[in-house]
């Protein structure tokens, strides 16, 4: 039975960035069921992947690292930041460098199934409502303990075990699929002992009505999402029309605000939100009194759709957010109230470590969602070289 310092579940961003970080003398193993590291990194921002954002808190510590990989960045008009080649397999080559240059072993299209503690002390857990722990309690219970973790995974076929002392859970989230994120970090995390808050897809179009007519059209628009009739929030930018409603950046950053209160149905909730699209937000009301019609502000397909009266607040139902596969994030997962945020160490397990879109936060686009994975990341791995080090 093959055993390490740390096995790392899962290749993506927040993996990656904490192979990477790893000091040398640290025995490390990565374990990715996609056939290639960094999957998902490759189809980011476009392919261009927005590395962070110049709004992110820690976007200093993003930005040293890559450029200790020898990657270097730029930022654009709106503050975002891309690998200056433009090119996202670039940044999943620097990361792999780094990775190859140290004492890891990489296993890809290898599933993990199951993670059993072999022995470990538990941590006291955090007060209701995310309270912190004592530091002198917790902690102090984690640092006497001893934690070991068997792996189960299926590679070439076979059902192979590993052993680690300690665990770093970076399997991502449930958003798009395609690229193999398909939630299986939650059922892990639940497995140690760990709560998962309920998840759903963010940062993805609105389905709204039958808009066929309209379809493909862009319109510079100001957003705002309506609950009972209330703004709960807005943005602006450029709107993309579908056969079914709208998308676009503006359009994302709203979709974390389409949810359920505590017990009440999804399909109930629905029925509360609406969408209000001002798209004359350039104009104001008295500019445009008078007009006959809004071809000549809007495009003609779509200024036969809207009428004058309705260009500053056009309203369309909520009737849903595209899934899954559309989705460029998660909401929901692991609960923050269980991980001490500043080593990502879980409150629960000595040596269970979580970084990445498996634990409940969400940013909006922009960079902001990768930066939590590089960043968290990083955090963990500087967690792991004090403990594990040499």
């Amino acid at each position: 039975m093959k055993r390490y310092d740390v096995c790392i579940v899962g290749a993506g961003a927040a993996g990656l960035a904490a192979a990477a970080s790893l000091d040398k003398s640290i025995k490390a193993c990565i374990i990715e069921k996609n056939e290639v590291p960094g999957r998902k990194i490759m189809a980011t921002g476009g392919g261009r992947c927005n590395i962070t954002n110049a709004a992110c808190a820690g976007k200093d510590l993003t930005l040293e690292f890559f450029k200790s990989l020898g990657l270097e960045t730029y930022a654009d008009e709106e503050g975002r930041y891309f690998p200056y080649s433009n090119y996202a397999p670039d940044v999943v080559e620097s990361l792999m460098a780094a990775v190859e240059e140290k004492d890891i072993t990489v296993m890809t299209d290898t599933p993990v199934m199951d993670i059993s503690v072999a022995a470990a002390k538990q941590a006291k857990r955090p007060a209701q409502g995310g309270a912190s722990v004592p530091e002198n309690a917790a902690k102090s219970d984690r640092e006497a303990g001893g934690a070991g973790f068997e792996i189960t995974c299926m590679r070439n076929g076979r059902e192979e075990i590993i052993r680690a002392d300690n665990v770093l859970l970076a399997a991502g989230g449930k958003a798009a699929p395609q690229f193999g994120t398909t939630g299986d970090g939650y059922s892990l995390a639940r497995g140690l002992g760990h709560s998962v808050g309920r998840v759903y897809p963010i940062l993805t179009a609105i389905e709204c009505s039958d808009l066929s007519d309209v379809k493909g059209v862009r319109a510079k628009c100001r957003v705002v999402l309506l609950k009972d009739g209330s703004p709960v929030a807005e943005e602006s930018g450029e709107v993309q029309f579908t056969a079914d409603g709208i998308s676009g950046i503006c359009v994302f950053n709203l979709t974390p605000h389409i949810k359920s209160e505590a017990g009440e149905d999804f399909r109930d909730a629905l029925k509360r939100f609406s969408v209000s699209l001002d798209l004359a937000p350039d104009f104001t009301s008295e500019e445009i009194s008078g007009r006959q019609n809004t071809f000549g502000i809007l495009t003609k397909r779509l200024a036969a759709r809207v009428k004058p009266e309705e260009i500053k607040g056009w309203k369309l139902p909520v009737k849903g957010v595209k899934g899954w596969k559309s989705a460029q994030c998660t909401a929901g997962g692991v609960s923050l109230a269980e991980i001490d945020m500043e080593t990502m160490e879980s409150w629960l397990v000595r040596g269970l470590f979580f970084a990445g879109e498996i634990i409940d936060v969400q940013g909006p686009c922009g960079g902001f969602n990768l930066q939590n994975a590089w960043e968290t990341g990083i955090r963990a791995a500087a967690t792991i070289n004090g403990r594990c080090g040499r």
